[in-house]
Order: structure tokens, then sequence, then C-alpha cells
């Protein structure tokens, strides 16, 4: 890219699953924690969260702050992205809870989960990230911020999806900016089937 700053990197994929969390309560957090406190423990999650998003084959797009936002089925498309996802959100919330257990403070994250069509690209001059666009980027973000502290929220196609690999909670009907009521829902376990799958 530095070579050629002419060439542009676009993708479409017709379908890809996206996952955005957020820390719950993180400006009070951070007033009491400190800056060099603050930081170390951001670190600590995030560094956790990367190893996780290779563990699960899924992609981490960015930080934005005390935001973690991660891709599954790009850059490379996959049949069980929304599968991979959410895996990595239940071991996100295990690794929170994990970090908060061991510094002994309160600590949770909000996530939220989305699939549907997505663009990717990488745009700028400097410091060139790889970032995606698309209705289920917006989708996942409103959900994340729908959510509750600890849980994941999924919208009904993706509940659609995974029902026969985990367990739902309906979460009611929810208003989403764009799109008006809609059911959602939070993803709880893998389902007895699933588990019993894998043993």
């Amino acid at each position: 890219l530095k070579a050629t700053p002419a060439d542009r990197i676009s993708d479409q994929f017709d379908v890809a699953s996206v996952l955005f969390a957020d820390i719950s309560g993180f400006v009070a957090l951070a007033r009491t924690l400190g800056p060099a406190d603050t930081v170390a423990l951001l670190n600590e999650i995030v560094t956790r969260f990367d190893d996780l998003a290779r563990v699960h084959g899924v992609e981490k797009i960015k930080t934005i702050g005390d935001a973690y936002m991660v891709a599954a089925g790009i850059p490379e498309p996959c049949d069980d992205h929304l599968h991979r996802l959410a895996g990595m959100g239940l071991s996100m919330l295990a690794a929170v809870s994990r970090v908060a257990a061991e510094r002994g403070i309160s600590l949770s994250i909000r996530i939220g989960i989305a699939s549907g069509p997505v663009m990717a690209g990488v745009i700028g001059k400097q410091k060139f990230t790889y970032d995606v666009w698309g209705d289920a980027v917006n989708l996942a973000a409103r959900l994340e911020n729908l959510s509750e502290p600890g849980r994941i929220l999924v919208c009904p196609r993706c509940k659609k999806l995974l029902d026969q690999q985990f367990e739902f909670e309906s979460r009611g009907q929810v208003e989403i900016k764009g799109l008006g009521p809609r059911e959602a829902f939070f993803l709880l376990s893998p389902s007895e089937a699933s588990r019993a799958a894998a043993e």
C-alpha cells in the first residue's frame, strides 16, 4: 500500500458476522483506577481477546477506547463464521470474569452480534487499517448498546442460524435505530445436543 498508494483494497461479502464488545461502567472504573492501572487493565483484556481471536479463527478489526470489534467470514469467507463468533463471545465473557476475579474488581462487558452482508477495505494514507461497513456492522453495534452487563445480545437471524447449537433467552422487543421494534435474544451457552456432539 505504501509503495502503490493509488491501489485500493476493497471487498464485498454477501454474509459475514460482526461482534462488538464494550466494558460496562468503564468511565467510572477508570476514575477509580487512575491512568496507569487503567491502561494496564485495558492492555490485559485486549491481549486476552487477541489470543481468543486466534483460537476461534476470527479477525480483530479494531479497538476504540474500551470497545473491541471483531468479525468472522472476512477477509477469508467461511461457512461457520457465526458459530465462531458465538464461541468467541462466550470466551470473552469468561476471560473478563477471570480478570475481575484476579484483580478483585467489579468488571463486566456487554456484547452484540449480528450477521449479514458487509463491505471491507483499507482506507487512508497513514496507519492503514482494515475496516468493515454495512448493515450487519451497524446492527451489531446497536445490539451491544442494548445488551446487559455480562450478556451477549444477538439479532433474530443469528438466533435462527444458531438455534440448534446454542441456548437462547428472548430479550423481548427492542427499539433498534433505523429498524424499529425487533425481537432480540441473549445467547446463553452451547445446547446440550451441541455439547454431547463435542464430547
